[in-house]
Formats: structure tokens, sequence, C-alpha cells
């Protein structure tokens, strides 16, 4: 399957100059500048013209009326699949996402306790192919403008414990890129860049289920 991965558009969706052909079409957050229903509006007009089967999406920091108001800000999208500490299975292919993050000058999703997130990463299943997160988790592709870390070191334990295809996440938009640690590839898809400018490509990254695979073919 194709996945085409993005996060932190911040409301510069329509100044991305392409947006790549795949099976889901990935969003990790950030894609308002306040979270109004006004912009949450207009992003989903924009998801829904995409020609993607499937389109998934978290919420992130900038998304606050998913925090304060979450019924009526999941009702304002429109053929969008909205993860918030949850999960779903896509022709084998399992997803969970969360928009939780550590504290970050009190803007939505803030976590303050290690022990607090500490507890949403653990319900993530073992069986995960693909984790969403807003957070970067800490260490990897997680380095302010300063050189200062600013992921979330319980995300970093649990990441460790899972054996994922695959974890997306944006939140820190000078950490964009793709790298991999040990069978896990690691994407932080910004968008934008520290200056808010829609400067980064979508990332496109091929999967398979390997999980369906391993139960289901007795090819020798």
């Amino acid at each position: 399957m194709r996945l085409v991965l993005m996060s932190d558009t911040h409301r510069r969706h329509p100044d991305i100059p392409e947006i790549p052909e795949g099976d889901i079409l990935i969003h990790a957050g950030d894609f308002t500048g306040r979270g109004h229903s006004k912009e949450i509006k207009k992003f989903s007009r924009w998801m829904a013209a995409q020609p993607h089967p499937y389109k998934i999406i978290v919420a992130g920091n900038h998304d606050f009326l998913f925090e304060t108001e979450p019924e009526r800000a999941v009702g304002l999208l429109n053929g969008c699949i909205y993860l918030c500490d949850s999960g779903i299975e896509i022709n084998g292919l399992k997803i969970w996402g969360s928009p939780i993050q550590p504290w970050f000058l009190d803007w939505a999703f803030n976590v303050r306790e290690d022990e607090a997130r500490a507890r949403t990463w653990a319900q993530i299943p073992d069986d995960t192919d693909v984790l969403i997160t807003h957070t970067p988790p800490y260490g990897i592709m997680d380095a302010n403008e300063a050189g200062e870390p600013c992921g979330c070191r319980p995300l970093r334990a649990r990441v460790a414990q899972l054996g994922l295809a695959l974890h997306v996440f944006g939140h820190i938009h000078e950490g964009y890129g793709v790298t991999q640690i040990d069978d896990t590839l690691f994407a932080n898809a910004a968008i934008c860049d520290v200056r808010y400018q829609p400067t980064n490509a979508p990332i496109v990254i091929d999967l398979e289920p390997r999980r369906a695979n391993q139960q289901g073919d007795n090819t020798p």
C-alpha cells in the first residue's frame, strides 16, 4: 500500500504544489492555525477533493476545537478518519493515532506529566504497523531551531517495544525528513518550515501489512 504523509500544513495545504497519488493520505496534525471551525471546514473540503481512498488524521496542538469540542470538530470533517487514542485496520494494515504531546506553551493536547503520557502510549496495541502521533519521540527528528530535543521520552520508550513498520509525526518543523532505526521507519512529515512556509513535500512510503502476511501466507 502507498501511504502519502504530511503534517503541520497550518492552513497552507492549498499551496502544496503536488499531492502524490496513493492508497492512504495521512495528516499528523496542525492543519489549522487556531482550530477554528471555519479552518476545519476549509481543510475538510480540501481533503475531500483528494483522490486517495482513505484519509486519516490526528489533531495537533494548533487544532483546539478537537480538544475543547471534539464531537463538533469531528462533525465538521468530510470523508476523513479521525484517530484520537484509537486505531483502525485497513486492508490488513493496523494503524493507531494520538494527538497528545509534552507541554508546549499551553496549546491543545498538552500533557505535562511523563506518567500520564506513558499511560496513553501503553494503549497502543502491540501489533500496530503504523503509528501516527503529532509529537515526535524523544531524540528522533525532534530538534528545534536551537538544537534542543522536544520529543516525548515515554513515547520513545514505547516505540522501542513495538516493532513498528512506520511512525509518522510532525510538530517540530525543523525535523522534517525520514530516518530508519532498526526495523522502524520514522517520518517527520511537517510541510511548513520554522517560518510557517510550505517548503517541504509530502513523504511517500510503500508498505505491506507485515503481520497479516506472516499470519496468512503459507508459502514456503
